[in-house]
């Protein structure tokens, strides 16, 4: 950036519209990390001297309201929309003209069609433009363009900024290069932005001079930018401000804080910053203003959480580190402590005032744990009535780890097994001493029941019919055993069975249902023997396992005894008790005997003490 102070040696007067002097405020105290806004109130000076810099590049958006006009020519007069002092004259009205300049006053004759400069700044020739800004001036050709001239005041008072532009014009002559360039005047300030985007030369059209700059309504004072009056010269993406003076603020180490009326600071000391208003011929202005910066403090927060979920027993202390007194004011509404408790989970804070006024704000959370839940999963109730194989899994989320648990008061793992039916009381204790509890309830069956029909006794070879009943019709099966075999039956269920026992026999009926649970019930039968032996009157020992053998049947034997005869007398069998069941199979020393008939003589002793004795006769048939 550059900055250059211009006199010209045609300098015929000074005119100053006011007074210049600067008021710097206010002088106050912040608190430390607080910002202030610092201002000034500088007299505008508007004389007949500028000088310029050249800032960062920054044009304007695009002007609004397009201007038609032909080459060599100028429109207006138009509003600047504020009153702007130029020259140490105040001016409402403006003139474009197409060769690269505003002027505020009704533009002369020949003014417009002296296309380029004749020579350097000031001119007072009644052909070259005055109470002008050439932004710059050269011989542009706007009648090959259409809508490339436009003008558009913008902001609002006391800032409002008039923006004329020329965009994409010709160069004549070299109409193939075009030219792009604002002129801004400042509310105000006063201020004069000329922002060059795209300036060329063509040398083969009157040498391709041109001139930035500014110059008096007499034509006697003028200032242009350094080479560029009257000079061939080309620019790209420049800024530059012109002004009669400008304001400055500085700390009080000498340093540049910051330019224009009012600055926003910050510091972290007392300081006293100097504004200085310097004038176009060098004169200076200045004021003081002090900001005071309090005594900072800081503080630390010591939280409790909320120990569980659901309480209000968080808490927070804050220690600062100041002298203090100082004042508390909770946003829970409660103050006067530096100390608070009973707090839910939430977000809060804390404003802390120290003695002279100074105020900052602690924001703090308090945290509680996700709540103490408890669920069960993989319940299994028991299988069957009266069994003990239920099992649960406990499930606990939330809280502190580790977690205890127990079960109606006795400690457990999360696994439970061989339960029985009933509820259970299961209670949760996290690390931080939080509970839960929930009861689980093991269901079971009702019992399921089997009753047979009442014991019976029966005579010997005779039968009788046994039944069931059971309170459920559920069943996978009903099964019927004596001594440990098992019946058939063709009814399923099976609830109705009929027996012929030849001995004394205890039957078992049993069922199960479609849980696998099982019930059972017993029937004695009892068979009553008569006290004699019952003898065939004939058999068949032809070897067909039918009837093949000849033998007395009687029971509840203590001891027998049996001789048969042939029809001439002759022995040809005898038995007793001890081959009682062998029987004669008809023949005798190994040979087989002829049919006919046979004696048999039988002698028994019954174990209830009866005798009995009998003979008779049989048929032998082959």
């Amino acid at each position: 950036m550059k900055k250059q102070l211009l006199f010209t040696a045609l300098f015929i007067s000074s005119y100053v519209v006011l007074q210049a002097q600067i008021t710097a405020y206010p002088d106050t105290t912040i608190c430390s990390g607080e910002t202030v806004t610092l201002f000034s109130d500088a007299s505008v000076y508007c004389g007949d001297c500028y000088t310029y810099e050249e800032l960062e590049y920054a044009p304007e958006e695009t002007a609004g309201e397009d201007v038609t006009m032909v080459d060599d020519t100028y429109v207006g007069p138009y509003d600047i929309g504020f009153e702007f002092c130029f020259f140490g004259e105040l001016y409402s009205e403006f003139y474009i003209c197409s060769n690269g300049w505003i002027s505020f006053i009704e533009p002369g004759a020949g003014w417009a069609s002296n296309w380029t400069p004749d020579g350097p700044i000031p001119d007072a020739a009644s052909n070259v433009p005055k109470a002008a800004i050439f932004g710059p001036w050269t011989d542009w050709h706007t009648g090959l363009c259409t809508g490339c001239v436009s003008y558009e005041t913008v902001g609002v008072a006391p800032n409002r900024r008039l923006i004329v532009q020329w965009e994409d014009v010709p160069l004549f002559s070299c109409t193939s290069d075009e030219g792009t360039f604002q002129i801004v005047l400042h509310e105000t300030t006063n201020f004069i932005d000329n922002h060059l985007v795209n300036v060329l030369v063509c040398p083969t059209w009157d040498l391709g001079i041109s001139t930035q700059g500014l110059q008096n309504e007499d034509g006697t004072i003028a200032f242009a930018v350094e080479d560029r009056n009257a000079t061939d010269w080309e620019a790209t993406e420049e800024t530059w401000r012109w002004y009669t003076s400008y304001i400055s603020w500085y700390d009080d180490e000498g340093t540049l804080v910051g330019n224009g009326p009012s600055i926003d600071v910050a510091p972290e000391e007392t300081t006293v910053y100097t504004v200085v208003q310097t004038l176009c011929d060098g004169t200076e202005y200045s004021d003081e203003v002090t900001v005071t910066v309090a005594e900072n403090f800081s503080g630390t927060l010591d939280i409790t959480d909320v120990s569980c979920g659901g309480l209000t027993d968080g808490a927070a202390t804050i220690t600062l580190d100041g002298a203090g007194p100082y004042t508390y004011d909770w946003s829970t509404g409660f103050s006067g402590s530096n100390s608070i408790s009973g707090l839910s989970a939430g977000s809060y804070s804390v404003t802390v005032t120290a003695p002279d006024g100074c105020q900052k704000t602690f924001d703090f959370d308090i945290i509680e744990l996700e709540p103490l839940e408890l669920v069960f999963d993989d319940v299994e109730n028991v299988q069957c009535f009266g069994y003990s194989n239920g099992s649960a899994t406990i499930e606990v989320s939330g809280g502190a780890v580790p977690y205890d648990i127990t079960v109606n008061g006795e400690s457990t793992g999360s696994f439970l097994t061989e339960l029985s039916a009933g509820d259970y009381l299961v209670e949760v204790t996290d690390d931080n001493g939080c509970t839960t509890s929930s009861t689980l309830t093991i269901t079971e069956p009702d019992e399921i029941f089997i009753t047979g029909s009442a014991d019976v006794a029966i005579t010997y070879g005779l039968s009788t019919t046994l039944t069931a009943e059971t309170n459920t019709l559920d069943l996978t099966g009903v099964t019927w055993a004596p001594d440990g075999g098992v019946l058939g039956c063709e009814d399923d269920p099976c609830f109705i069975y009929t027996v012929t026992p030849v001995v004394t026999t205890e039957y078992y009926v049993s069922i199960t249902d479609e849980n696998g649970c099982f019930a059972i019930d017993t029937i004695l039968v009892t068979v009553i023997y008569s006290n004699e032996v019952l003898v065939p009157n004939a058999f068949t020992p032809n070897g067909d396992n039918v009837n093949d053998l000849f033998q007395g049947i009687a029971y509840n034997l203590n001891s027998y005894h049996m001789v048969i005869y042939n029809r001439w007398g002759q022995l040809v069998y005898e038995t007793n008790t001890a081959d009682y069941y062998a029987g004669w199979d008809g023949k005798y020393q190994g040979e087989e005997q002829e049919m006919g008939t046979y004696v048999y003589f039988v002698e028994a002793l019954f174990n209830t003490g009866v005798s009995y004795s009998g003979q008779g006769s049989f048929q032998l048939i082959r």
